[in-house]
């Protein structure tokens, strides 16, 4: 079986674009944005998935689990092995060859198989091709290498994640079912590309799939990789869905186990001038200009235009303005004491240090408070909700994963090999 039919399950690719894989580019930024989860297309796609959706889907077995090909003896043959992966689907363990050297990764090189389907090295490094180009000038190929697998432990969970989870809706569809939806992708997909012809300053989808060919990738393996996120957000927004009855008791009790959450502590924005003691400003040159500010502050001067003149603090060219600071969030706790007992517009007396001398204002104050429950109960209702919601997401998660054939090149390690499998969690 080649590579390609391999992938066929998997695979939302657009009839009309080329079938050519490569890396995912600079344009890339734009093409999977979050305004396109929020797109008239999307909420197409939503409401035909909800059309065609059976009401009790039942993921079926697991596919028969791959054997692995035992890891090249020298480059020539690793590179042949790795030319053979990308036919036949089996996966490489990570493996140096005799010569010591870590072989680096083509793009082409199946990294995972996730119930029959595949995940490519190109896969995982697209989001960062023009940053590779430049690991690979500026690196030794035994760095890049080691880069590369790095890569791959961090990003390649969310990869997995997103495959199984476009693989069990898929399961629960008739063919005729999956050809309607993919139909309806290519739909909300035909869209996007409008909006990508307005950002990046192209005419037609031709103009820009030669755009993107020349950054390495394509309009086809972008709709590939739109059509699996948009199966696996379908599939776990309906499969995470809860139905929570909840009274004012249950918002109360809620309210109160996680009561530290909506209380906060007196609060204060203010403005310093400081005069610091330096080998440049001794002590007696330090009170000579702390007299000065003094009397300027005397004669009625703007706080802040005094800070600018005379203050060497680091908000000084701002005023000596600091944002909202929280009781007991200062390490100096003379200024935090000071700074606490003043009302909104006071001025402190004169605070002194061995490193400086200070005089401080309060210009807005907030006294501790507890937020009441009655004006909470909307939001502790969302909460709640939320968290049930998670909890659902993870028990799904978690359901597949224990039926899920799971192959990675790092099941040679166990540490590394679990953590791959680490997909109870969202990205």
């Amino acid at each position: 079986m080649t590579a390609e039919q391999n992938r066929q399950p998997e695979d939302c690719r657009p009839r009309p674009f080329s079938q050519r894989r490569g890396w995912v580019l600079t344009i890339s930024g734009l093409v999977l944005s979050g305004s396109l989860l929020a797109s008239s297309g999307c909420q197409q796609i939503k409401e035909h998935f909800t059309r065609v959706r059976p009401n009790n889907p039942v993921v079926g077995p697991a596919p028969p689990r791959l054997s692995l090909e035992a890891a090249a003896a020298d480059t020539q043959g690793y590179a042949a092995l790795t030319a053979n992966a990308a036919v036949s689907g089996d996966i490489l363990p990570v493996s140096r060859t005799e010569a010591g050297e870590l072989p680096i990764l083509p793009d082409s090189m199946p990294v995972a198989v996730v119930n029959g389907n595949m995940i490519l090295a190109g896969d995982v490094f697209a989001p960062y091709a023009r940053q590779m180009v430049k690991m690979r000038q500026q690196l030794t190929p035994e760095q890049f290498a080691q880069a590369q697998r790095e890569l791959l432990k961090r990003d390649m969970p969310s990869h997995i994640q997103r495959t199984l989870l476009s693989h069990a809706l898929k399961s629960t569809l008739k063919q005729e079912q999956i050809e309607k939806l993919d139909s309806v992708l290519d739909e909300a997909f035909a869209e996007h590309v409008q909006n990508l012809l307005e950002k990046t300053g192209t005419s037609s989808s031709q103009e820009l799939d030669k755009k993107l060919q020349s950054e390495g990738t394509s309009l086809a393996d972008i709709r590939q990789t739109f059509g699996i996120q948009q199966l696996a957000m379908q599939y776990l927004a309906t499969e995470s869905q809860v139905n929570v009855q909840l009274g004012r008791v249950d918002l109360l009790n809620y309210y109160q186990e996680h009561i530290d959450q909506y209380t906060f502590p007196t609060r204060v924005k203010w403005q310093e001038i400081r005069v610091s003691i330096t080998p440049q400003q001794d002590r007696a040159a330090a009170i000579k200009k702390l007299n000065e500010v003094v009397q300027a502050l005397q004669e009625g001067s703007e706080f802040s235009e005094v800070a600018r003149e005379f203050s060497d603090g680091p908000t000084a060219v701002q005023g000596g303005n600091w944002d909202w600071t929280k009781e007991d969030s200062l390490a100096d706790q003379k200024l935090n004491e000071e700074l606490f007992s003043l009302d909104a517009g006071a001025i402190s007396r004169i605070i002194e240090t061995p490193q400086h001398f200070r005089i401080i204002r309060v210009t807005e104050r907030e006294e501790a408070r507890v937020t009441p429950f009655e004006e909470l109960q909307l939001e502790l209702r969302k909460e709640i909700i939320a968290r049930k919601r998670q909890e659902k997401t993870a028990e799904v998660l978690e359901k597949l994963k224990q039926t899920a054939t799971i192959m990675t090149i790092f099941d040679d390690d166990p540490e590394v090999a679990e953590t791959m499998r680490n997909i109870n969690k969202l990205d």
